[in-house]
């Protein structure tokens, strides 16, 4: 898939599951939702999931302005 899409990055579970969450997020979808369509069985779990995405959005942000 990642050819196909000419990405040069390596593509697994995890980023297609980063991917879905911050895409959820993202329309505003609450949390309980994400949280249940990953399968978490614990909210606190997803919200910590969800504020590293916010981190490293941020972070990317602040790189293009250094």
């Amino acid at each position: 898939m990642a050819i196909h899409c000419k990405i040069d990055k390596p593509l697994t579970s995890y980023v297609a599951r980063h991917s879905f969450a911050n895409c959820l997020k993202q329309k505003g979808v609450a949390t309980e939702i994400i949280s249940g369509s990953l399968g978490y069985q614990n909210l606190a779990i997803t919200e910590a999931y969800l504020k590293d995405m916010d981190n490293s959005v941020l972070d990317a942000a602040s790189a293009l302005l250094l």
